[in-house]
């Protein structure tokens, strides 16, 4: 998993960013782990601006709603937010 800019942007979450999800994507995760219906991760290019980039932070409830090559996208159950999924947390990495 490299850094390849200068801005501390995982490039899976540049390549993520470079799809066209038809909607706005309020966050990208990275090493997300499922928690019941939510998911605790590390954010990437927050929105809202709420979260800094490698905060680790917890989702609203969501579902799935498409998976484009190895991303997948994720509604909240309220239906205001999207996210990406860029990386699955594996205990294999830790």
């Amino acid at each position: 998993m490299g850094f390849g800019n200068a801005t501390g942007i995982p490039d899976g979450v540049e390549k993520a960013k470079g799809i066209d999800w038809g909607v706005p994507i309020d966050a990208y995760l990275m090493n997300a782990a499922r928690v019941g219906n939510r998911f605790a991760a590390s954010v990437y290019c927050d929105l809202s601006g709420a979260s800094a980039n490698g905060m680790t932070i917890l989702t609203p409830p969501v579902r799935h709603l498409a998976t484009v090559g190895k991303f997948e996208m994720l509604q909240s159950l309220n239906g205001n937010d999207h996210y990406v999924v860029v990386t699955r947390f594996s205990s294999e990495e830790a």
